[in-house]
C-alpha cells in the first residue's frame, strides 16, 4: 500500500479538474491529481469546444442579460450566487484557459471571435470556439498540469473519501495498472469528477468513464446534492446503427431557422426550433414518442433540407460545416454521405448529455463537509434546470479556478490526519478482489443502465419512478454479493465493482429526487404533472444519504 499526502487533492483530470490543480499550486499548495484515465481525458476531451466568454457591451449584452439568460433558461432553480459568479468571471475564464496554451479563434483585429448564431437559450451570443475542438484541450491541460508541478496518479479510481472527526482528509483508491491500493492524505479535497452519464448507457454522448463517481463519493461522505432530478438530454443523437446509439447529431441551433420534427405518420411535431433550449425539445420529442410517434428506430424525423433550400441556404450549409462539422461527420458515418449534406432527413432521438444537478456548494465551492470542494460537472446549481449551450466549459474554468483557490487557502488552516484513518477504507477497498459472491458488477451495471432509461428517462411518471426506486435498492442489495476476479494488473471487474456503487448512490439519488419534484421543470418532466407548479414558490430538491440510503427534501431557495 502506497500513502501520499498533499495540502490538496483534486479528483479528476479534465478541464475543471486541471483548472483547480493549477489553481491551487499557483497559490503555493502541494497537489495531486488522482484520475481515472489518462490525465486530460473525461468529457472535456470529446467536448466541441465552444464557450461562453464575457458578455460584449457593444452589441447591448451585459453581465445581468446573461445571467438572466441563464436563470431564465434553468427555469428559475439555479444558484443565483453561482450564476453571478459564473457571468462576472466568464472573461477571466477565457483568459485563464488562454494561459494554459488554448488559443480561441479570432477576427482580423485580434478580437475573440464570436459566433454568429447563439447556442440554444441565449439571447445574444456570447460563444467562441477555436479550431482543435475538444482533443487539443484535452492536450491542453496535460502541458498544464506538468508546468504547474503537480503530482499525477493516473489510472486509479477512487472508491471512498474519508472523513475524520466530521472533516474530509483526503481518499483512497486503487491504481487500475497493477491493482495497487493508494492512500491520498491531503487537507482539502476537490471533487471534479464530472457526471454520471454513463447510467444511460448507451443513450449517452459522455464518456463511459462519466459514471456518477463524484456524487457517490459525496454522498457517502455526508455531502448535500441538490436537484439531482435535472439530467439534461440533447436532443438529437442518431438511433441506429445499433454500434452508435446515442452518439450525438447537434443541439436545436442545429435545426437552423427552417428545421421540422416529423412522426412516423410524416406530421408536424415542432418548428421553430433553434432558439429552443435542449429540454424544451427534448420534451416535445418524448411527449411524441410516448403517444406512438416513433420511428421503428424509436426516434422522429429531422428534416433539415428547407434550411439549404431557402435563400442563403449554401451560406448556411456552410457555417454550419464549420461549427458543427463533428455532428456531420457522425450523421455521414450513420445514415450516409447525403444524410450529411443535409439532402435526407435524420432519424434522432434524446440522449443523456449533461448532470445539472450536482454537489450543492456555495459561490466558493465548499460543499457542507469541512474540507470539501466541488467544480465543474460535479457541482450542483449553477445550471438550474437546463443547462444553455456553450455554458460547460465556462463553469469549468470560473469555478475550477474558484475551488483550486478557496482549498488552497483554507488547506493553510488544517492539519494532516494520521494514515490510520485510511485503515477502514483501505479493508473495504482490498476485500473487493477476489470477492466470491454470486452476481458479476458487469451484469448489475447494465442492469441499472436499462432501467434508468426506461423508467428514468425524459419523460417519467409517479408509478415508473416508484419502480425504479425498488429495483435500484434491490440491485443494492445484489450489490453486496459480487464476484470479482482477483488478479491485480487490469482488473476490470474491481473498477466495475467501484463504479457501481457509485452508479446506485447516483441512480437512487436521481429518481428520489424526482419523486419529490411533482411538476415538470427544467429537464424533468412528469407525464402525470406536465405543468410547471407556479403557484409555489421555486425550490430545490436537497438529497443527503441516511443509513445507507438516499432521502430528498425540498428546500426554498435562498
Amino acid at each position: 500500500m502506497q500513502t501520499k499526502r498533499s495540502d490538496v487533492l483534486v479528483i479528476g483530470s479534465g478541464g475543471a479538474g486541471v483548472t483547480a490543480a493549477a489553481a491551487a499550486a499557483a497559490a503555493g499548495a502541494s497537489v495531486t491529481i488522482v484520475s481515472k484515465e489518462p490525465l486530460g481525458y473525461g468529457d472535456t476531451r470529446i467536448s466541441l469546444g465552444v464557450m461562453s466568454t464575457a458578455p460584449d457591451t457593444s452589441i447591448g449584452d451585459s453581465e445581468e442579460q446573461f445571467a438572466e439568460d441563464m436563470i431564465r433558461g434553468g427555469e428559475g432553480l439555479n444558484d443565483p450566487k453561482l450564476v453571478r459568479a459564473l457571468v462576472h468571471d466568464a472573461l477571466d475564464a477565457t483568459v485563464t484557459f488562454e494561459s494554459f496554451g488554448h488559443i480561441f479563434s479570432r477576427d482580423e483585429e485580434g478580437k475573440l471571435k464570436i459566433h454568429m448564431v447563439p447556442p440554444g437559450g441565449h439571447s445574444i451570443s456570447r460563444a467562441i470556439s477555436s479550431p482543435g475542438v475538444g482533443i487539443s484541450m484535452g492536450h491542453t491541460m496535460r502541458s498544464a498540469a506538468a508546468r504547474a508541478n503537480i503530482d499525477v496518479v493516473e489510472e486509479a479510481v477512487c472508491s471512498e473519501i474519508i472523513v475524520r472527526d466530521g472533516e474530509v482528509a483526503g481518499a483512497v483508491a486503487v491504481r487500475t495498472v497493477s491493482g495497487e491500493p493508494v492512500a491520498l492524505l491531503a487537507k482539502s479535497t476537490i471533487i471534479a469528477a464530472g457526471g454520471a452519464g454513463a447510467l444511460y448507457y448507451p443513450h449517452t454522448d459522455c464518456m463511459p468513464s462519466v459514471s456518477g463517481d463524484s456524487f457517490g463519493l459525496a454522498l457517502k461522505a455526508g455531502a448535500d446534492l441538490v436537484d439531482m432530478e435535472q439530467v439534461q438530454f440533447i436532443p438529437f443523437a442518431v438511433t441506429y446503427p445499433a454500434s452508435m446509439l446515442g452518439a450525438p447529431c447537434g443541439e436545436p441551433a442545429m435545426a437552423g431557422p427552417y428545421g421540422k420534427l416529423f412522426n412516423n405518420k410524416g406530421e408536424l411535431v415542432l418548428e421553430n426550433i433553434m432558439p429552443m433550449t435542449r429540454a424544451a425539445v427534448s420534451r416535445v420529442m418524448m411527449e411524441e414518442i410516448s403517444r406512438g410517434g416513433a420511428t421503428e428506430h424509436g426516434g422522429l424525423i429531422l428534416d433539415l433540407r428547407p434550411n439549404i433550400e431557402s435563400p442563403g441556404g449554401e451560406i448556411f450549409f456552410a457555417m454550419m460545416k464549420k461549427l458543427a462539422g463533428v455532428f456531420l461527420d457522425i450523421v455521414r458515418k450513420a445514415y450516409g454521405e447525403k444524410a450529411a449534406n443535409l439532402e435526407e432527413p435524420w432519424d434522432v432521438l434524446p440522449a443523456v448529455h449533461y448532470n445539472m444537478g450536482g454537489i450543492k456548494t456555495d459561490e466558493w465551492c465548499r460543499a457542507r463537509i469541512p474540507g470539501l470542494y466541488a467544480c465543474g460537472q460535479a457541482q450542483g446549481g449553477v445550471m438550474g434546470g437546463n443547462r444553455l449551450g456553450s455554458t460547460s466549459l465556462t463553469e469549468v474554468f470560473v469555478f475550477g479556478k474558484r475551488a483550486g483557490q478557496t482549498a488552497a487557502r483554507e488547506a493553510k488552516e488544517r492539519s494532516f490526519a494520521d494514515a490510520a484513518v485510511a485503515r477502514e477504507p483501505l479493508e473495504k477497498l482490498e476485500s473487493l478482489s477476489g470477492s466470491s459472491g454470486t452476481n458479476r458488477p458487469i451484469d448489475l451495471k447494465r442492469r441499472l443502465q436499462k432501467l434508468m432509461w426506461e423508467k428514468v428517462g425524459p419523460l417519467r411518471d409517479e408509478r415508473g419512478l416508484a419502480e425504479a426506486l425498488e429495483q435500484i435498492r434491490s440491485l443494492a442489495s445484489a450489490a453486496k454479493s459480487l464476484r470479482v476476479s482477483k488478479i491485480k494488473n487490469y482488473n476490470s471487474e474491481v473498477i466495475d465493482a467501484i463504479e457501481l456503487a457509485h452508479m446506485i448512490q447516483s441512480a437512487e439519488a436521481i429518481v428520489v429526487s424526482a419523486l419529490e419534484r411533482k411538476e415538470s421543470r427544467g429537464a424533468h418532466v412528469r407525464a402525470d404533472f406536465p405543468e410547471r407548479d407556479d403557484k409555489q414558490p421555486i425550490y430545490n430538491v436537497i438529497t443527503e444519504s441516511k443509513d445507507g440510503e438516499c432521502i430528498a427534501r425540498v428546500a426554498p431557495q435562498n
